[in-house]
């Protein structure tokens, strides 16, 4: 039995499905990188030091699209056991104050992201020399689309009184 509220949940909207296809994308290039990166040591071959910096690149893209994917899922640190026994009432306020919540720290990351960026975003990494901002890119993505969301489910709450 899953805990998921959603337990075979297939991708519902378009933006959804776009996140699915670039996350999973991402994490197959993430997981190869890992595989070439332990073979290379294993085997003590030379001019694969490239694969570990593109697996934390991938890395950071996979968290950061699997957070907003969970969001959007409504499955992003939850507590729908909880919630279910309350008032409707005070679930509607719960809920504005969730995306609200989401609101501020989103906008406090794309901030904090940006002023990031601005500085060490063009540095090269390592070993490929690509620009850093490439991983904090990820982060400002994320923080862009769930301030959206945030913005989308208090227009809802607000407007139609419609829990999201």
């Amino acid at each position: 039995m899953s805990i998921s509220q959603h337990p075979v949940h297939s991708p519902s909207s378009w933006p959804e499905r776009c996140l699915a296809v670039v996350g999973s994308l991402m994490f197959a290039i993430t997981f190869l990188a890992i595989l070439t990166g332990v073979f290379s040591r294993y085997f003590n071959l030379h001019g694969f030091e490239w694969s570990f910096e593109i697996a934390t690149i991938g890395f950071v893209w996979v968290t950061f699209i699997g957070t907003v994917i969970a969001e959007i899922r409504h499955e992003n640190v939850r507590f729908h056991g909880l919630v279910k026994l309350l008032p409707a009432p005070l679930q509607k306020a719960l809920d504005a104050f969730a995306s609200v919540a989401l609101l501020g720290i989103s906008v406090w990351l794309l901030c904090s992201g940006s002023a990031f960026i601005a500085r060490t975003g063009w540095m090269p990494t390592p070993v490929l020399r690509w620009p850093a901002g490439l991983g904090s890119l990820a982060l400002i993505s994320a923080a862009t689309m769930l301030a959206l969301l945030a913005v989308m489910r208090l227009t809802r709450l607000v407007r139609n009184g419609v829990r999201p």
